[in-house]
């Protein structure tokens, strides 16, 4: 029996290229702060994966991340079968939270499954084909043509998907997503985010002005928190409702599903690992609710994580948001992903499919 033999937490720091910094309705981003997880096994065989930090949002830090791993988790998984995912994922639960420490474990293991069986890991996960996977684009909120510039600028690379970041002006969100929408053309796909930024009534205010521009659906636009107001905001507007804060674990979808406050489910194996998002996926599809995958912020070993996610279900309907790697200046892998005419090409090699250049860890590690 193959068994796990160390666990390690690598800090790391790569900038965005300054133009592509991500401004939210609560904070910007401008860089990656993550932790590359690696998990050794007594054959030699290494699981990598990557834990994105998310403190506004999960709670966690990247040195809470490290903590987390070194003196929990780690420890209760040293002398486990990866295969065993049933008893890790028990033994990891008992550590409440720390939800991307506890997935980027899971991810690590399942990249070890996939090099033991020789597969890739859509393969292990139903699909026979790993086709490109079409990509949508993440707009923060700027001025109005900085943001329509923005939309042209990776237009020109094919992408025909684009989420832009609302919550911080009513007025301005409706007149950015216009002049986007009048500039791209009726074929983009452009949706909205408002990472719980307005109240319900604002929040079916600001909708309904949209909705005639050909608004496709709407982003987490008011808080989780208030289940009453949700539901009559789904009920009030002609497009679905996209849970994400809402929806960190199987039994939070289950429960936003039964309440009825959301249409379609955001995947983010950043959070669930690839454990708990095939639950939700597959919770889904009885439900007959799309799926969409979505970043945590992920660099290229998250966006190749993602990608087989992505490539792997049918009820994962739209372009996938595995792009975010592409606003940060600086790389961790030996061969970078490859992108054609907005899509993104899968790993066919076993497991996750990606090598980490141990050089390049050296320039960002912290």
């Amino acid at each position: 029996m193959m068994k796990i033999i160390r666990v390690e937490a690598i800090p790391f720091y790569i900038p965005f290229d300054p133009e592509l910094t991500l401004k939210f309705a609560y904070r910007v981003s401008e860089a990656a702060e993550h932790v590359l997880v690696r998990v050794h096994t007594d054959e030699g065989i290494i699981g990598i994966s990557e834990a994105p930090a998310r403190p506004q949002i999960y709670g966690e830090t990247q040195p809470s991340i490290v903590a987390a791993i070194e003196k929990y988790l780690a420890p209760s998984l040293l002398g486990s079968d990866p295969f065993d995912l049933e008893k890790i994922h028990a033994m990891m639960d008992r550590l409440p939270h720390n939800l991307t420490a506890k997935s980027s474990l899971d991810i690590a293991i399942h990249d070890i499954l996939g090099k033991v069986l020789h597969i890739p890991l859509f393969k292990l996960f139903g699909s026979g084909s790993g086709k490109p996977i079409p990509l949508s684009w993440m707009v923060g909120i700027r001025e109005k043509e900085e943001m329509v510039r923005e939309c042209e600028r990776f237009l020109s690379m094919g992408i025909k998907a684009f989420k832009l970041k609302i919550g911080l002006n009513p007025k301005e969100d409706v007149e950015n997503f216009k002049a986007i929408r009048k500039r791209l053309g009726d074929e983009v796909l452009l949706y909205v985010d408002g990472n719980q930024a307005y109240p319900p009534k604002v929040a079916v205010k600001v909708i309904r002005e949209l909705e005639p521009y050909g608004l496709a659906w709407v982003e987490e636009p008011c808080p989780v928190w208030d289940h009453k107001g949700r539901v009559e905001l789904a009920q009030s507007i002609s497009v679905p409702i996209l849970g994400d804060e809402s929806c960190f674990t199987p039994r939070d979808v289950f429960r936003e599903l039964e309440l009825g406050a959301i249409g379609m489910v955001l995947i983010k194996v950043a959070r669930t690992g690839f454990y708990k998002t095939r639950k939700i996926i597959h919770m889904c599809q009885e439900k007959n609710i799309p799926c969409m995958v979505g970043s945590q912020g992920d660099s290229s070993i998250g966006a190749a994580a993602s990608a087989h996610v992505a490539s792997s279900f049918k009820n994962i309907l739209f372009p996938a948001e595995c792009s975010y790697h592409l606003r940060m200046k600086g790389e961790l892998l030996k061969t970078p992903l490859s992108l054609s005419k907005g899509t993104l090409e899968v790993p066919k090699a076993p497991g996750l499919g990606i090598e980490i250049e141990e050089s390049k860890l050296g320039e960002f590690r912290q």
